[in-house]
């Protein structure tokens, strides 16, 4: 997989590389392609890898069987780093951490429980943040006065969060502008998500924000059909999903190559990571894609403003963990 390099910025002291040797990323299933969370965390494994003097590995398991022999067979590495993606391979490696307390487990994309081994660390996204930006651009591109959101279920603790920022974000770029969410009632049939995604653009939502699962690239499928414009988050569907190119405004991206690169020179520096790091738009682990329609009059110094104002602290919806306040910084996401 090939994407454009990440500048890294400098330590703040001399790293001791001989803490960390290899980097093994175990894929999930069925990936990794480019600008994917997985293809994004390969990126920044190997522009660390190259600062500190490590050696790196990709697995890409067929099956469940796999993916366990996978995790135990890089965790048996000296003065190693795990990193896996997404949830499923969550309980192998809450077991791998037990038998192997010498090497450091990285999860990208999940906020591990409580009570984890002191040797599993987590990078989830700031949700609600990323919700917050979309629901912003959504709003300020919407011609009809009404947005829509596709989550996957009524219960998912990921799309509750994306809908409260989602909710706040709308308010700030234009109180008057109604919301609706809709749910697929699942994460993984992209048939519910467009059913759920027709009804919205049906009611006359004319900006869809749709979740980075199979149900919502179906969302974003039906959407699109139905000439409505697109905000996507995590992925940069501009990339991963190219036959949404005509409708997509912009995409949030989890920038989980800068995520994972800090946190594994971290390591190297010898220090201690906690049990979960939220990435935001403080630490680049939120960015704005290029936008790929043409910008409302006067939007650019919103946004800015926006970006402003959320480094400010404001209050608002979230159902995540309170985080550090963003900087106006411009975003470092390579141009499409």
């Amino acid at each position: 997989m090939t994407a454009s390099p990440v500048a890294t910025p400098p330590p703040t002291s001399t790293p001791t590389p001989h803490l960390v040797t290899s980097i093994a990323l175990i894929a999930p299933i069925g990936e990794p392609t480019d600008w994917t969370p997985a293809g994004l965390t390969w990126l920044g494994i190997g522009t660390v890898a190259t600062r500190i003097g490590a050696t790196t590995s990709l697995v890409e398991p067929a099956s469940n069987a796999d993916l366990k022999t996978a995790v135990e067979t890089a965790a048996s590495a000296d003065e190693a780093v795990v990193v896996t993606v997404g949830p499923d391979a969550a309980q192998v490696v809450q077991v791998a951490a037990g038998a192997h307390p010498g090497t450091q487990f990285i999860e990208v994309g999940v906020a591990v429980p409580d009570g984890s081994p002191t040797n599993v660390h987590g990078l989830a996204i700031d949700q609600a943040e990323a919700g917050y930006l979309a629901g912003f651009v959504a709003a300020a591109f919407t011609t009809s006065g009404k947005i829509g959101m596709v989550g996957d279920t009524r219960t998912d603790a990921r799309s509750l969060n994306y809908a409260a920022g989602f909710r706040g974000g709308s308010a700030q770029a234009a109180p008057t502008v109604e919301v609706g969410i809709a749910y697929a009632g699942t994460a993984d049939l992209p048939d519910k998500g467009r059913t759920a995604s027709a009804s919205l653009v049906k009611a006359g939502d004319g900006v869809i924000l749709t979740m980075p699962s199979l149900a919502g690239i179906g969302a974003a499928r039906e959407a699109c059909t139905r000439k409505a414009m697109l905000v996507a988050v995590e992925m940069d569907a501009w990339n991963v999903v190219p036959d949404l190119q005509p409708c997509l405004i912009a995409s949030v991206v989890a920038r989980y190559d800068v995520a994972i690169s800090g946190a594994i020179l971290s390591l190297s520096m010898g220090a201690v990571l906690g049990g979960v790091t939220i990435e935001d738009v403080a630490n680049g682990g939120i960015a704005l894609s290029d936008f790929h329609a043409n910008l409302p009059p006067g939007l650019q110094p919103r946004l800015a403003t926006v970006l402003a104002t959320l480094a400010g602290g404001p209050p608002r919806a979230t159902a995540v963990p309170p985080t550090p306040a963003p900087s106006t910084a411009p975003s470092a996401l390579p141009k499409s």
